[in-house]
């Protein structure tokens, strides 16, 4: 027979090793970032860059729930948690932008006493901010067009129209 003290703490651990959620129902065990398939497999996240790619991942790791348009990240930041060179982060932040994959809310920048960041949203999110729908901009992105060339624009050498051509003339021995 077990004691009844040892009982109700071995209840006790047992039941808190296996609840992962408070009172109100809520997660405990930590928060993700969600990447749906359909964003995945978007002309524009497969034209993003790995850099670009890893920038989005820390830019969305910011995102709570109830935080879109105040996603506070600045190149600097970026370049030290994504391991990269700021010029390289900045470039990212750009690209992303011109994807469609964030909006700029508020730009930041150092004509202020206090430094501050910008402040970004995730487009495939309401923007808690301003209270805008998800735009989902990166779904309309497409590549640019290629440009056509010519089959002789292409090669490197221009391929004589008749004859045969040596490349060095041979010279006449006396």
């Amino acid at each position: 027979m077990v004691p009844v003290a040892l009982w109700c703490a071995l209840s006790s651990l047992a039941s808190s090793m296996t609840t992962k959620h408070n009172k109100k129902g809520r997660s405990t065990s930590g928060s993700f970032v969600m990447l749906t398939r359909f964003m995945l497999n978007a002309p524009a996240w497969r034209d993003l860059t790995p850099a670009a790619r890893s920038v989005y991942l820390e830019v969305a790791k910011l995102y709570n729930g109830r935080n879109n348009g105040h996603l506070a990240l600045s190149v600097r930041d970026a370049a030290e948690q994504c391991r990269v060179n700021k010029d390289t982060a900045a470039k990212s932040l750009a690209s992303l932008q011109a994807h469609g994959f964030i909006e700029c809310v508020t730009p930041g920048g150092f004509s202020r006493k206090l430094r501050h960041a910008t402040e970004w949203r995730l487009t495939i999110e309401r923007c808690d901010k301003t209270q805008s729908l998800p735009s989902k901009a990166f779904m309309k992105w497409r590549p640019p067009p290629e440009e056509f060339k010519s089959r002789s624009e292409n090669s490197a050498l221009p391929v004589p129209s008749f004859g045969t051509v040596t490349p060095f003339p041979t010279p006449k021995r006396a």
